[in-house]
C-alpha cells in the first residue's frame, strides 16, 4: 500500500524548501500510520488487562469467601453474645463487598462462580495466610462501609442481621432423629 503524498505547488517543488516539505509530509504520514498500527496492535492487549472493576470483583470474592469461612468457624463455637456479634460483623463485612460489587455491575451466575472459586482457593491457604488476608479484608470492608451511603449501609446491616437471625435459628432447632 502506498501513501499518497500531497502534491506540492509546482513552484515549490523546484526549490529545495519545497522538496523538504514533500519529504516531511511523507514522514509525518508514515509516523501517523505507525501510530495507528501501534494502536491496533496494543488495543487488544490493553483490553486483556483487567479493569479496576474486575480487580475489585476478584478482591470481593476472596474476602467474602474468607468472611464466610470465619462465620462457619464461629458457628462451631459455643453460643455466646460475643460469638454472635462476631458472626454479625463478619456477615456485614461480606455483604458490603457483595453490595459494592453488585453496584459496580457484577451479577449471577458470574458472582456465584467467582465466590465458589474463591472458597476453593481460601481452603488451600494456611491458617497464618488466612488470618493475614482477613485482617486486610476487614480494613477494606470498614472502608467500604464508610464510603457507602446511609441507605446502603442500612441495607447491608439489615440483610446481614436477617442472615444471622436465620443462621442462629437453625442452630436452636432440635436435631432431627
Amino acid at each position: 500500500m502506498r501513501l499518497a503524498r500531497p502534491h506540492p505547488h509546482p513552484a515549490a517543488s523546484a526549490s529545495p524548501l519545497g522538496r523538504v516539505q514533500g519529504r516531511l509530509s511523507g514522514r509525518v504520514g508514515l509516523a501517523v500510520l505507525g501510530l495507528m498500527v501501534g494502536l491496533v496492535v496494543v488495543g487488544p492487549a490493553r483490553a486483556a488487562l483487567p479493569s479496576a472493576d474486575a480487580v475489585f470483583f476478584q478482591e470481593a470474592s476472596e474476602c467474602t469467601a474468607g468472611f464466610k469461612a470465619r462465620v462457619v468457624q464461629h458457628l462451631k463455637q459455643a453460643p455466646s453474645e460475643a460469638r454472635n456479634q462476631a458472626i454479625l460483623k463478619d456477615t456485614e463485612h461480606g455483604f458490603v463487598f457483595i453490595g459494592v460489587a453488585y453496584k459496580k455491575g457484577l451479577r449471577n451466575p458470574e458472582a456465584d462462580q467467582m465466590l465458589k472459586a474463591a472458597e476453593g482457593r481460601w481452603s488451600q491457604l494456611s491458617t497464618a495466610q488466612q488470618a493475614s488476608r482477613l485482617n486486610r479484608c476487614t480494613q477494606q470492608a470498614d472502608q467500604l462501609m464508610a464510603e457507602v451511603s446511609g441507605l446502603e449501609r442500612f441495607l447491608v446491616r439489615n440483610r446481614a442481621q436477617a442472615r444471622v437471625d436465620k443462621l442462629l435459628a437453625k442452630e436452636q432447632r432440635p436435631a432431627k432423629p
